[in-house]
């Protein structure tokens, strides 16, 4: 979501690959949400790819942009107006945006905001207000208040809505309240979301430090083993977007933070290793198609609401046959790929992304 900085003379390419992939998981996820298929309970085989998809989609897109934020924000040193300039226009642009998402799949026309419902774009926009402190405090005192924020929603309880319909969670009564579910129990809170803000800041500080991303990962893996035991001998659901599961996204417990944040460092891991290898390969090929749409994770985000929400508007929610549902699903998250690779040929200036740049440069004049 922000802009990379440099690695000699271009942008560090598997970091644009890996917010491809998340905006693209969102597309799928939101999509898939939208024209769900008939027939399909959550034990489904395909129930299960979609959820896995999908739960990895916000830990990825949050995590992309704390790096982003994070390199944009240490890119050079800043004092107060420069601080101003820099976060002005990401906030500003970040509230409009949601504001916009809500509107363009709002609840009366079939979609699942109310206009003012916070979302993954404030939450963006708190870790741009945040950033002046956190770009300043060192790795290790970061990774304790990472796994603080981890440990939250364990601490919260209740608080977090655990029983909550999603009617109760997008509604807010009063600036008390709004400012409740922004931190605590919206769909994406401050807490523990912003564990994952820190976590892009880290791989940005670590990207040379390779035994500790894969130590983090290690002891990811085995909470995850754990859980997946606790499941099978429990008998209880491993994972559900909101319910009685172990691993719960609405709202996101702590379990699974730190199972999704282990296929993050994963996925950083593997994608690393594909950039710096000197072998030309057909899968880095596919990856390079995805950089466009890194670029642009911003623009997709808020384009394809606006896609949905004359869809649902026009349509209507309901079932579909199974064929449908995945042709329709995998069809809009695909096209995304060449639609961003022409708007960067076509009209670079003209995306929310260049609306920050052009907006921080002028006011840091």
């Amino acid at each position: 979501m922000e802009e990379a900085p440099t690695l000699l003379m271009g942008r560090i390419r598997h970091i644009d690959w890996m917010k491809g992939i998340a905006i693209l998981f969102m597309v799928q996820v939101h999509t898939a949400a939208v024209v769900p298929p008939t027939g399909i309970n959550v034990h489904h085989p395909l129930a299960f790819l979609a959820a896995a998809l999908g739960g990895m989609a916000a830990p990825l897109f949050v995590t992309m942009s704390g790096w982003g934020v994070h390199a944009s924000a240490k890119r050079k040193g800043r004092e107060g107006g420069d601080w101003i300039a820099w976060m002005a226009p990401r906030v500003s642009i970040l509230f409009l945006c949601q504001i916009l998402v809500n509107a363009l799949f709002h609840e009366n026309h079939a979609g699942r905001f109310e206009i003012l419902t916070p979302g993954i774009l404030t939450l963006f926009a708190v870790s741009a207000i945040l950033m002046p402190v956190l770009s300043k405090i060192g790795t290790f005192s970061r990774g304790v208040l990472m796994i603080l924020f981890i440990l939250a929603p364990s601490v919260l309880g209740g608080h977090t809505g655990p029983e909550w319909s999603w009617g109760v969670r997008i509604h807010s009564d009063g600036l008390a309240e709004w400012f409740e579910r922004l931190l605590i129990n919206g769909t994406y809170p401050a807490i523990p979301w912003l564990s994952y803000t820190i976590l892009g800041s880290l791989i940005a500080d670590l990207k040379e430090d390779v035994l500790i991303r894969k130590r983090i990962f290690l002891a990811g893996l085995i909470f995850t083993s754990y859980t997946v035991l606790v499941s099978v001998t429990q008998n209880e659901t491993w994972a559900l977007t909101e319910g009685d599961a172990i691993l719960t996204f609405f709202p996101a417990n702590s379990e699974f933070v730190i199972v999704s944040a282990a296929f993050v460092i994963l996925l950083q891991m593997i994608l690393d290793k594909a950039e710096n290898n000197p072998k030309e390969t057909p899968v880095k090929g596919i990856l390079r198609k995805l950089e466009p749409a890194g670029r642009l994770s911003l623009t997709i985000y808020v384009g394809h609401f606006a896609l949905l929400g004359a869809f649902v508007a026009s349509y209507g929610r309901g079932s579909f046959p199974l064929e449908i549902s995945f042709a329709f699903t995998v069809i809009h998250m695909i096209a995304w790929i060449p639609i961003s690779i022409a708007y960067e040929r076509i009209a670079p200036d003209y995306s929310l992304e260049q609306v920050i740049r052009v907006m921080s440069r002028k006011l840091s004049r």
